[in-house]
């Protein structure tokens, strides 16, 4: 709790856990610590469905993003598949990364209203993140950049409007549900 409270101005993206279970029911630390400046981060396959592992929290977990079979690099200086939440919490931040280059204005509250207001809503995902949607990159970016001649709010409204829901890739569904978990 002190690490949010000591950098109000900084969104800190979590990993969910990698346990199968409801964060809500058994906590899981970091992720269930009480701080408005984080946002915690289920794993996905790809668009299609909650990965096997995966902790979620319809009150403790916020949003859903692609987390199986993720190219990574490892210290042998060579990529390979991975999969975790600690996979999917990157995926994040390099979104909300992407959305303070293109605004720099925006604070931590700006960026997680837009990364939670611009997801793709999933009938699989109700009562298991509270968004009830994973990450859509290039509405949040589009909001982000709304949001330099706008409201935050009004910007969610316009990118939502703007810009499709991620087509679901079909060839995802013959990946395996899990490689490694790290």
């Amino acid at each position: 709790p002190k690490m949010f409270a000591a950098a109000p101005n900084t969104l800190f993206t979590i990993a969910a856990g990698n346990d199968s279970s409801n964060n809500d029911l058994y906590p899981d630390y970091p992720a269930n610590v009480v701080a408005e400046n984080k946002i915690v981060v289920a794993a996905t396959l790809g668009y299609r469905k909650l990965a096997e592992f995966s902790n979620f929290g319809a009150t403790k977990v916020d949003v859903a993003a692609p987390g199986v079979a993720i190219t990574s690099t490892v210290p042998t200086n060579t990529y390979i598949p991975l999969s975790g939440t600690s996979q999917a919490t990157p995926y994040v931040t390099n979104i909300i990364a992407m959305m303070k280059d293109l605004n720099t204005s925006l604070s931590a509250r700006d960026l997680k209203s837009i990364i939670l207001g611009t997801v793709d809503v999933k009938e699989w995902l109700k009562g298991k993140v509270k968004s009830s949607g994973i990450v859509n990159k290039p509405r949040a970016l589009k909001a982000a950049e709304f949001a330099k001649t706008m409201t935050v709010d009004l910007a969610i409204s316009k990118a939502r409007a703007a810009i499709a829901d991620i087509p679901v890739d079909k060839a995802l569904a013959n990946k395996p549900a899990s490689l490694k978990i790290n």
